[in-house]
């Protein structure tokens, strides 16, 4: 740990140590006691004294006070050099005194300066990105406001702040923070980078701030260092940069462990881990030759472990303060919306936007009016998803120097998705194997360098435990996009892939609509026609429920499937409110989502669901609503809209809300009638309509539904109770009902 500099004589000592390598400290010479006395050989002695006085008399007494001693020195053959160091700039005049008596009068940051020049390198460093905390459209460094986060020690899962962060690195800690890719770690290095860079006294240590991205090929402490100083244009300083390491002085900021990338690739070497350890062997020297804080980020799935990131980075647990931390993984909703605003996107955070810090660092790949206007509607993720990983390839590509195209890498990623399907988890279990086949099968080669720093650092892929190399996708809805993708990709190739072995994954929902929309944009459905003509009898019956699932969602014309038969299949959404959908038996199958609102599908369409499972069934209230051609069936969950909230909801004609209402007034509450006056009212949401409710109530009393009398103040209508069970059922059915009575009403005209 590094003395600190609180003091400006311990400040100037500091300097004076470090610029001629010997100790600096007060002494007593021919009577005279000197601030700071520098033995730099027995025939050369630095005399020092240090004052906050900017005052002219002050300095010219110091100077009478050093120069005797200097000739008395210079009589006994010493070469004697000596300063008077203000904590201010000194005048012209205090310059010229010093001048006179061959005695420098200088500041402390000059005198600092002459040794290592940190205010260069401090305003040359701000002008270089830090990691990659950068505007994506400038790339230069993000000129957003930090939002503070709290992130979180590995052990006992406490909250540090950086102000926490930077405390542990003035005294002397190793600090490792993990986190997947777009959490702020780079930003966090930023941040603790200007904060250290304001405290140099208390730190006693000037901060350096390294990408280690840009030192791929460095496998020692001094290469790194040499090529940081290059990079920002003070190569001269290097020796003292090395002086300040070694002595302790040098607070290091490494950013980014992950993307040195595997330097070399040595066959012989068929464990991963050595790889690794191979390729951070100039970090690890770096880390282990410094004798102050260190500060290093890295992806949290890198390693396979704690114990094997300590190993390989040269962290000493028995010996070092090590403290591990980990980006948090998620935004509060404050912090989210603090980013929006930060954004200039003044919208409400939706409920349906994960709160990753990935997904907003990616947010800001779109243009403002765009994602604005996404955010704002009510279904914005079915959009916003795709756009979401086409900005996530575009900043990978990026990470390594743009030489693998955004589109090669999402065929990567598809190629993945489509590995997954077999996969026991819905995110999926990769080993490094698949995922080095696929990267071999998109670019036609086996990953080298610039392929391995990729695949070790893909932000759509993390870890899955602590001790295994095998990864997962990150978000349920990304991988469920990607799969629908690759999905239609196979369909417009009529390619045999995945046809003769079951698949364990289906779509959900996000990832059906996905797939329902390029049928209907790239205008597939003849081709997923032909694809069911050619597979429809495969093994991967799962795929067939999803083309069919994707033809019918945005439908509004009649698709006939001539006698198909799907049998255990999985059918993600099977909308059936618009389509003419027939001659096709669906059995033994699971239908997550099956909507009837509206349709018009009856027996005469030769459509049929047997013993079947639909987990939910939009448009009907119970069992009694379902059409004639589901049978054997059970449905878990009635979306049902036959009660007051979902009436309103659905868009019922104006007139079969008024029945609606009329029929639960009179058949359905307490009492054995309704005055006239109860009737002559609106009902869910619908607003009274003279010349609809008398016609209506015409319409049930010809039929005989309901009779009338007189009451004291007007008619009073009373159900005829053996109508009871029609009008359950038309409560029931609404949107799909057949009964001549609705079909009449739903006729008449205001």
């Amino acid at each position: 740990m590094p003395t600190n500099w609180k003091s400006l004589e311990d400040h100037v000592r500091g300097i004076a140590q470090l610029r001629w390598s010997a100790p600096c400290i007060p002494e007593h010479i021919n009577g005279v006691d000197f601030d700071g006395v520098v033995r730099v050989s027995a025939d050369e002695i630095i005399l020092i004294e240090i004052t906050k006085e900017r005052n002219l008399d002050k300095v010219r007494a110091d100077i009478s006070k050093i120069l005797p001693t200097k000739i008395t020195l210079a009589t006994q053959g010493i070469i004697c050099r000596a300063f008077v160091v203000l904590d201010e700039e000194p005048t012209p005049s205090m310059i010229e005194a010093g001048k006179t008596a061959h005695i420098a009068v200088t500041s402390k940051k000059k005198f600092e300066r002459d040794f290592f020049d940190f205010e260069s390198y401090d305003r040359l460093r701000n002008t270089q990105p830090f990691g990659s905390a950068v505007d994506s459209k400038t790339g230069e460094n993000d000129p957003r406001n930090f939002i503070p986060v709290k992130y979180i020690e590995s052990t006992k899962k406490e909250n540090i702040t950086i102000d926490r962060i930077v405390a542990r690195l003035m005294r002397g800690a190793k600090v490792i923070l993990t986190g997947d890719y777009g959490t702020g770690k780079s930003r966090c290095v930023r941040e603790i980078y200007s904060s250290l860079a304001q405290r140099l006294n208390d730190a006693g240590a000037f901060p350096i701030a390294i990408n280690l991205r840009d030192h791929w090929s460095s496998s020692n402490a001094l290469e790194i260092i040499a090529g940081h100083l290059g990079n920002i244009g003070l190569s001269n300083s290097i020796d003292n940069i090395i002086r300040l390491l070694n002595s302790g002085h040098l607070i290091l900021l490494l950013d980014g462990f992950d993307e040195i990338g595997a330097q070399s690739y040595d066959a012989r070497v068929e464990d991963r881990k050595a790889l690794r350890k191979h390729a951070v062997r100039g970090v690890r020297d770096l880390i282990t030759k410094t004798k102050a804080g260190i500060l290093v980020t890295g992806r949290s799935h890198f390693f396979d472990s704690d114990e094997e990131m300590l190993q390989s980075l040269g962290c000493n647990s028995t010996r070092d303060e090590i403290l591990i931390i980990s980006a948090p993984e998620s935004f509060s909703m404050e912090e989210g919306q603090q980013y929006l605003k930060a954004l200039n996107i003044d919208v409400p955070l939706p409920p349906w936007l994960p709160r990753k810090p990935l997904v907003f660092q990616v947010i800001v790949e779109l243009a403002r009016d765009e994602i604005t206007n996404v955010l704002s509607r009510n279904h914005g993720e079915f959009e916003f998803w795709c756009a979401f990983i086409n900005a996530v390839c575009i900043r990978e590509s990026r990470g390594v120097a743009d030489s693998i195209a955004p589109m090669t890498i999402k065929l990567l990623l598809l190629d993945l998705a489509g590995k997954s399907r077999y996969s026991d988890q819905f995110l999926g279990r990769l080993n490094p194997r698949d995922i080095d086949d696929s990267y071999e099968k998109v670019v036609g080669t086996a990953p080298d360098q610039t392929g391995r720093q990729l695949l070790a650092r893909m932000c759509a892929l993390g870890r899955i435990e602590p001790e295994s190399p095998d990864r997962q996708f990150v978000d349920y809805n990304v991988v469920d996009v990607l799969r629908a993708e690759q999905l239609m990709h196979e369909v417009a190739a009529l390619s045999e892939k995945d046809t003769n072995r079951q698949w364990k994954q289906s779509l959900q929902f996000m990832g059906a609509i996905h797939a329902a929309a390029l049928v209907h944009a790239l205008d597939l459905n003849q081709l997923c026609f032909t694809y069911l003509n050619k597979f429809g009898n495969s093994a991967n019956t799962k795929k067939i429920g999803e083309i069919i699932s994707a033809m019918t969602t945005f439908s509004t014309e009649q698709l006939d499937f001539h006698g198909a038969l799907i049998l255990n299949s999985e059918i993600p959404f099977l909308n059936l409110s618009k389509c003419t959908f027939k001659n096709i038996t669906i059995r033994d199958s699971i239908i997550n989502l099956l909507a009837l609102n509206n349709t018009k599908l009856t027996t005469n369409h030769n459509l049929n669901i047997e013993n079947s499972l639909i987990t939910v069934a939009s448009g009907v209230s119970d069992s009694s609503g379902l059409p004639a051609w589901i049978k054997g069936t059970e449905v878990i969950h009635f979306q049902s809209i036959s009660n007051s909230a979902r009436i309103k909801e659905t868009p019922l004609l104006p007139q079969q809300k008024l029945l609606l209402s009329i029929i639960h007034k009179i058949f359905f509450q307490p009492g054995s009638g309704r005055e006239e006056s109860a009737l002559l009212k609106g009902g869910y949401g619908q607003k009274y309509n003279p010349k609809l409710v008398d016609g209506i109530i015409k319409i049930l009393l010809r039929e005989g539904i309901i009779e009338r009398f007189k009451g004291r103040d007007g008619w009073v209508y009373t159900p005829v109770r053996r109508f009871t069970e029609l009008m359950s059922k038309i409560r029931s059915e609404l949107t799909i009902c057949e009964e001549a009575i609705w079909k009449e009403v739903s006729n008449l005209r205001e």
